[in-house]
């Protein structure tokens, strides 16, 4: 563990840590933490908000900074443990103030991406790989940078990827499409020691009902290009084996049926089969192989084998955890799941609480009202004249 000062300058190495152990989960911040000897003279360079540059053995693992600190006493003497996270979390000290609209047609990803690092005070992320162009319209209120960072890929029907490089300063972030081969290989006896499989169909859906831009009656539906139906059902085999399960999505930023019906058939391919996923318990043998197929990392793809309970699945590494990276190296926990980001969440979120304010449709705000009588016709139509003062528009 070696510490860095705010400016990234080297202050410590911490050559009496122990108990290291990190968290790094897909689309997420990661986490970390270490133990000191409370008598440890080290102790005063691990200042709150400092960076830690962590290794798993020989390899660098990533860069973080510490929180909270623990002081405690045991049979075994007092010392202090440092809590971490991934220096990603810096976008969370500036923030978006007031309210921000981005994007729509011809702002793609990489714009909407680089509007939101140019908020920062201190530039410390610059803007890398992204592998998408999107041109979906955000709104933020009193935001901060990381929240809305994370909010950009989530209407997206893609599986997708935050990557970092903090070997260059200012650090480096990417948006990138997961890769679809496999990464390494997980077999009962070679280096699988535990598994446990939790297949979760409470999100099951097998029909789906759109709603786009607008209000009440007037709200989009891909009725007119659906043969009439607001909705859309999973092939007859998932009716069969779960039945009609409903579900309505909300979402208006979509102006258009065709993107609407699109967007929704692919949250169906996602939802009419239960989440399945795997907790892994292995042995991380790359330190005695050197080779690639042997070393866990988030978002890679794995393939599972274990003959005896049948299972050989392939699937993608959505966390990473190292208990202990001193003690214990090659024992690490993987979350394995059939679904790389739960899109299948928010769904769940509109069933059970039915996000009032996107679904009534008295949910905008009644500015002014006006008594109107007129006769007309077919010919001579009926025409109101009146005035809208300027913060009505925003």
């Amino acid at each position: 563990v070696t510490v860095y000062d705010l400016q990234m300058r080297k202050v410590a190495y911490l050559e009496n840590a122990f108990d290291v152990s990190y968290d790094a989960p897909m689309n997420a911040l990661w986490s970390a933490s270490f133990t000191l000897p409370a008598d440890d003279a080290k102790n005063s360079e691990c200042q709150p908000l400092y960076f830690v540059e962590i290794h798993d053995g020989d390899e660098r693992l990533e860069l973080f900074r510490i929180l909270p600190s623990q002081t405690r006493r045991g049979s075994d003497g007092a010392t202090i443990t440092y809590t971490c996270e991934h220096v990603l979390a810096t976008l969370l000290d500036d923030v978006l103030f007031l309210y921000h609209t981005v994007g729509n047609l011809g702002v793609y990803t990489r714009d909407v991406i680089q509007y939101i690092l140019s908020k920062q005070l201190v530039k410390r992320w610059q803007l890398g790989t992204i592998q998408f162009d999107r041109q979906f319209e955000y709104n933020w209120e009193n935001e901060n940078l990381l929240g809305a960072l994370f909010s950009i890929p989530q209407p997206f029907p893609d599986e997708y990827m935050w990557t970092f490089d903090t070997t260059v300063y200012p650090w480096k972030l990417n948006l990138i499409k997961p890769s679809e081969q496999e990464d390494a290989y997980i077999r009962y006896g070679v280096n699988l020691q535990g598994i446990t499989r939790t297949v979760d169909p409470s999100k099951v859906s097998t029909r789906i009902y759109g709603l786009g831009y607008g209000e009440g009656v007037n709200q989009l539906t891909f009725a007119d290009i659906n043969g009439g139906k607001p909705y859309i059902e999973a092939e007859s085999e998932y009716i069969q084996k779960y039945g009609i399960v409903q579900t309505i999505f909300v979402d208006r930023r979509f102006e258009y049926p065709e993107t609407l019906l699109a967007r929704c058939q692919t949250l169906l391919d996602e939802l009419k089969e239960p989440s399945v996923q795997y907790t892994v318990d292995a042995a991380e043998i790359y330190a005695l192989t050197n080779d690639p197929i042997d070393r866990f990392v988030s978002g890679a793809m794995v393939r599972v084998q274990d003959a005896d309970l049948g299972i050989d699945i392939k699937s993608r590494v959505v966390k990473v955890s190292k208990g202990n990276l001193i003690g214990d190296p090659g024992a690490v926990t993987l979350e394995i799941a059939n679904k790389s980001q739960d899109i299948a969440g928010s769904i769940a979120e509109l069933r059970n609480r039915m996000h009032i304010s996107e679904v009534y449709a008295q949910g905008a705000t009644n500015y002014d009202s006006h008594d109107f009588a007129d006769n007309c016709d077919p010919t001579h139509p009926a025409v109101l004249r009146f005035w809208l003062p300027a913060e009505t528009a925003r």
